[in-house]
């Protein structure tokens, strides 16, 4: 007998866990998270959120309380390269920027560390209705065919160790990278392995006379002392910095004294007599792997539990995010009957390839400080593509061609195929324009041409599935609106576009068909995974 029950238990209560409870509670949902840590982790970690991220938070309008915690020294599109920060400089290149300029998207990087982010989540998630424990730890589960059933241990002080269990529909495991969950379900992993590990000495220090009024994002120092990065964390007026030192493999930041980590600082900011106080440090392991399988029965695996990646290009912790977005709706429908059970076999299948590439990506950027062959350098891809290119093959997408079978396509190309991501469009809702991306989250969206007016009774249908909200692209947007929808999406005046709640196109037709609403049924049922009617 358990002692309570939910739809989704969460393991893991850092930016991936919480990003899952934040958006499981957008589609109406109650998750359970338990976090075994009392608090959110004071170490900053990921220092952005990406341009793809940003868009799901604009989507649940949260743009403006992301930016709005920052890294209050945040420098937009310059990383520095240097011996040390008072050395010979070796080199800038661009870094991330604040609005996108390539147009795929409505909105930029956000250069906030991870230390900064995860209470935004954490708290539109307990206002959303998610069950969130912090100073709780799962210490055993066991699944069946229809559930699992955790055992839960209450870490908070005077609570004495308490245990007790509960029934949950589906677990998430978003354990990180040390991956208990996925280790006790016996997954396997692949990839490349460890290259080194990497420190964090989080430290107090007056650098700005050395920094000499120059703006950079971050700073890459080489020299014989040290490898790592640096980073300002507090404002204009703070002495709050980080250093991100290279280990070899192996070792930890428990070798490593106060003084040590004074002497790293002290070398990479090129001053051998700096005044430094160290607040904290923490180690990581700079690896490269993808887990060999993302689902085992009524157990998901997402975040770094799934994939693991280099830090450069600040992929990793941005990648979990989006694992936690794709699964949330697939979820939500199957637990409200709405879909078929089939419909979550689509998040390896679209997520995996996603990541088998995104972990490619990561190493050949973290390798091209040291050199890159001929191989490596000819797969290097644009961030533009690796944030918003990929192409998803599964069960929950009708795809009409493999083409070539990559990944990823060019963005600021798009072909509107399914299995895209939705391109870029401002529709016009209740007389305001508004980008698609920003309408999306709980439903499914119909884009009919400028002809295609016979769609709206089509999504009205009482047959449906689900819901879907129907849009006329050119009822009231411009003529230049309309052209971009029909050259984008590849479709005719009558056909249209069935958008899922993730932003990925999932089915097309470049006319309208003699019977919309059995064509939008038969469609949705495929996409959902549902027997024939």
């Amino acid at each position: 007998m358990t002692d309570e029950t939910t739809d989704v238990l969460i393991v893991g209560g850092s930016m991936v866990g919480l990003a899952q409870a934040l958006f499981l509670a957008q589609q109406g949902l109650r998750p359970l998270l338990v976090e075994r840590h009392p608090e959110i982790s004071a170490h900053p970690r990921a220092q952005a959120a990406s341009p793809r991220t940003m868009e799901l938070m604009r989507a649940l309008g949260l743009e403006e309380a992301v930016r709005a915690n920052e890294n209050p020294h945040a420098h937009y599109g310059d990383v520095l390269q240097a011996e040390s920060l008072t050395g010979a400089e070796l080199g800038r290149f661009d870094g991330p920027f604040r609005h996108d300029p390539t147009e795929v998207g409505s909105t930029g990087w956000t250069l906030i560390g991870q230390d900064r982010f995860e209470p935004v989540l954490r708290a539109r998630a307990e206002e959303l209705g998610a069950d969130l424990r912090f100073a709780t730890e799962m210490t055993g589960f066991a699944q069946d065919s229809d559930g699992v059933t955790a055992v839960l241990r209450d870490l908070r002080p005077g609570a004495g160790d308490a245990e007790h269990t509960v029934r949950a529909r589906y677990l998430i495991a978003a354990d990180g990278s040390r991956a208990q969950v996925r280790e006790r379900l016996g997954i396997g992993r692949h990839g490349q392995g460890t290259f080194g590990r990497q420190m964090n000495i989080v430290f107090h220090a007056d650098l700005d006379p050395y920094v000499a009024g120059r703006a950079f994002f971050l700073c890459f120092v080489t020299n014989d002392r040290v490898k790592g990065v640096l980073g300002k964390l507090g404002g204009d007026d703070s002495d709050r910095w980080v250093l991100a030192p290279s280990l070899p493999p192996g070792a930890g930041h428990e070798e490593y004294g106060t003084q040590d980590c004074v002497a790293l600082v002290r070398a990479a900011a090129g001053v051998p007599d700096l005044p430094v106080r160290i607040e904290s440090a923490t180690s990581w392991e700079i690896a490269a792997w993808v887990a060999d399988r993302f689902r085992s029965g009524r157990v998901l695996l997402a975040g770094d539990c799934a994939h693991v990646m280099p830090p450069t290009g600040g992929f990793g912790g941005n990648m979990g995010v989006q694992d936690a977005h794709n699964l949330a709706w697939k979820l939500a429908l199957v637990l409200k009957g709405r879909a078929g059970p089939g419909l979550l076999d689509s998040y390896e299948q679209e997520r995996a390839p996603v990541a088998e590439f995104t972990v490619d990506q990561g190493v050949i950027r973290y390798l091209q400080r040291s050199g890159l062959d001929e191989a490596s350098a000819a797969r290097h891809r644009p961030e533009t593509t690796v944030l918003f290119g990929h192409v998803y093959r599964s069960g929950a997408v009708l795809a009409e061609d493999d083409r070539d079978g990559a990944p990823v396509e060019d963005p600021t190309a798009p072909s509107g195929r399914p299995g895209t991501r939705a391109p870029h469009l401002p529709l016009v809702r209740e007389g305001k324009e508004v980008p698609l991306h920003d309408l999306l989250g709980r439903d499914f969206w119909l884009l009919a041409g400028p002809e295609g007016g016979a769609w709206e009774s089509a999504c009205a249908s009482a047959a449906l599935p689900t819901d879907v909200i129907f849009h006329r692209v050119g009822a009231q947007e411009p003529a230049e609106t309309v052209e971009r929808f029909l050259a984008r999406y590849a479709v005719g005046a009558g056909g249209a576009v069935l958008v899922r709640p993730d932003g990925f196109v999932a089915w097309r037709t470049r006319e309208l068909p003699d019977r919309p609403a059995r064509t939008l049924s038969e469609v949705l049922d495929r996409i959902l995974a549902r027997p024939p009617r």
